[in-house]
Parts: C-alpha cells; structure tokens; sequence
C-alpha cells in the first residue's frame, strides 16, 4: 500500500543523468538502503528515459535518488515557466502489467526490474509523482500510471475514487484536486513557478511499504511508468536514494487528543488518533455536533500529511451511523502538546464527504476552547 509520507516544501530537481551515462545496475544500487541487496538489474525502454537525479526536498532527506518518465528524464529539471505540454516521444511499447492497472493502453514505458533480499519481512520506499498532463486532462483517457511491482503486487496504490474501500494505482485520474486531494500540489507554469521542476503537478512524497520473504529467499522488483492512450506528455517517478529499506522512513506521524470547540449555536466535541508507522496507517476520528446531534465517526485512515506541527489526514466514516462516507481533517498544534502553554491554541477544521463527494458536514478552522492536540513528527 502507498502511505503519506513527511510533507515538505518543495521539489528542486536540478540536474539528472539518464542511462546513456549510467547503467541499471548502478541506478537500482542508489535505491539501496539498510537491510536490503539487490541484483540482476535489467532495464527496458529509452536510455534518456531513466537515470537518476540532484536537488530534490532537500528537508527530507530527498535531495537525490532515481527518475523514471515516460519521456526524457532531462525534462524535469528546472522551473515550470515555459510550456504546460513538454512532451517526448520516444515511440516505445507500453508495458502489460501497467495496461492490467488502468483502462487505457500504455505506451513509451520505461521499466527497471530486479531481484532483491531483505533482512525483515517488510520494505519500504519514498517516491514522488508528478506530470504535465495535469490539470488539463484529468479524468480523462491520458491516464499517465506508474507502478511498483514487489513480487507481483503493486504497492503504489491510493483509495480508489470510486469506491474509497478499495485501492486505485497512483495515476493522474487517482491524485488531482478531486481525488485524493490531500495528496496533490499544483505547478502551474510561472516565473519562478511554485514548485522548482517542469512538471505541471505532483503528489506529495508517499511511502510505499510491501510484505517480503526475508532472507535467504529472493524477492523481485519491477518498476515502471508509461504514458496512456498516447505518447504526448510526460510523466515522471521520483524515488528516494538509499530508501528501500527494512527501516521505515523518517518522517512517521501521529496525532493525538481532543477537546471541546465553541462555536455558533453550541458546541463540537471530538477525539483522536491517528498514526502513521512501520505497521502503516491507522486510527479513529470521533467528533459529536451538540447542536444538531450530528455524530462522526472516521474509522479507518487513509494518508497522513504532518508538516512541522500540523497534520492533515483522511478516511472512511460514518456519520449518524451510515456508511459510506469519507473526511479530511486537519490540525494545528500551537501549543505543542502542552495545553497550559499560553499562546494561540490548537486549531481544528474538519469535512465530511457523502459517496458521491458532495461536502455534507464541516467544520472551518476552530479553536480548540478546551483539551489539546499533539502533533507528534516522530516516535
């Protein structure tokens, strides 16, 4: 499954070097962190259309690593103040595990695959999407798609959709302002543009963590991203040096607490949990309106975003005990989590989603009247 990792500022991509300099060998290795080896690298597509790269969230620990496309990974570098429909062609196949995925037929695919051991039963990797078909084509058949195939399964997945109980490939029709929004930022062509790379939007840095065979058994990993329905536009994969590993990634979250918020007409009272760790994501959200007797419950989490001392997370719910629903909460720790601290205090804002994405409760950013919430960046 894919979980949210430590959102950051921005994505520098400053320079990069393809596979005519490189071999696969040498840009899986850059992958490798503790507790895991690889070998038999093999790489299929276009030599200029993977490689690795420099100057990326530096804050993160995401300032190097490996760059796929499903066009020339040179493409990349720099700010977005030229053209939203940078495009090469290469005329490469797509790849048919990618056309399992979507419902669209791929094309110009670059795909890394080898074989790897692992010192614990579970992996994980950092990576960051993004491409210049956004926001043009969304939801549209130019569905740009990448995987990360551990041992057959996919682990580059996002709740679908469609349907928020069951999971969707990270793809341009999957992240955007109306899906998975939480998960999406903007790169509208300006000068300077907001985020410091061509490519017109990206996701946040996500975490993909999959089961293994611990060692002495081998496991395999494949790689790939293409274009869909044609070869225009391209679509970029950017995965962390040294961050497939058996040690989870810096940058675990929690959330914690509760209390009562004031507002027109009465008061909201609410507590929570929620957690992001090596066993992945979790947690609850309970929130009671004594105005109108409205109750929420979010069951399950679906991404955590935590930014110095805010947290944004989404789920599945239920409100007045039906289901089907979805929310988005965030919040502020201004006091980090010393609710005698004198300051501004805690802020909470919350909304509530029916199965067709129509807003059906929320909350603006409200003080916190009484309690506390706790941020918590790392155990």
């Amino acid at each position: 499954m894919s979980l949210t990792g430590l959102a950051t500022s921005a994505i520098a991509i400053s320079s990069t070097i393809d596979l005519t300099t490189l071999s696969p060998t040498q840009v899986a290795e850059s992958l490798v962190g503790p507790g895991v080896t690889v070998s038999g690298m093999t790489y299929i597509g276009n030599a200029g259309a993977a490689g690795t790269f420099a100057g990326g969230l530096p804050s993160a620990g995401f300032d190097t690593g490996v760059v796929m496309s499903s066009g020339a990974i040179s493409n990349t570098v720099g700010s977005n103040n030229v053209s939203e429909s940078t495009t090469t062609i290469f005329g490469a196949p797509g790849d048919s595990d990618l056309d399992v995925l979507i419902p669209q037929t791929t094309n110009d695919a670059a795909v890394l695959e080898f074989d790897f051991t692992a010192d614990a039963d579970t992996v994980f990797f950092q990576y960051v999407f993004g491409s210049d078909e956004y926001l043009e084509y969304v939801n549209s058949t130019y569905n740009d798609v990448f995987a990360f195939f551990v041992n057959g399964v996919n682990c580059a997945t996002v709740p679908d959709p469609a349907d928020p109980t069951l999971t969707a490939p990270v793809a341009v029709n999957t992240i955007n302002p109306g899906a998975n929004a939480v998960l999406y930022r903007d790169n509208p062509v300006a000068s300077p543009s907001v985020l410091s790379t061509e490519l017109d939007g990206l996701t946040v840095p996500l975490t993909c963590m999959a089961a293994v065979n611990p060692a002495p058994a081998t496991n395999t990993m494949k790689l790939a991203i293409a274009d869909a329905s044609d070869s225009s536009l391209d679509s970029a994969v950017f995965l962390a040096e040294g961050s497939l590993s058996t040690t989870p990634p810096e940058g675990t979250g929690k959330v914690t607490g509760g209390g009562r918020l004031d507002v027109d007409g009465g008061s909201v009272t609410l507590g929570t949990v929620a957690i992001q760790d090596e066993q992945g994501l979790r947690g609850n959200l309970q929130v009671n309106d004594h105005r109108d007797g409205n109750r929420f419950h979010g069951y399950s989490v679906d991404s955590l975003v935590v930014t110095d001392t805010t947290a944004t997370w989404s789920g599945s719910s239920k409100l007045n005990g039906q289901d089907g629903y979805t929310f988005e909460a965030t919040v502020v720790d201004n006091r980090n989590g010393n609710a005698a601290k004198k300051g501004d205090p805690d802020t909470v804002a919350i909304t509530v989603y029916d199965g067709e994405g129509a807003e059906v409760w929320s909350l603006s950013a409200t003080d916190l009247t009484r309690g506390n919430i706790t941020v918590h960046t790392e155990e």
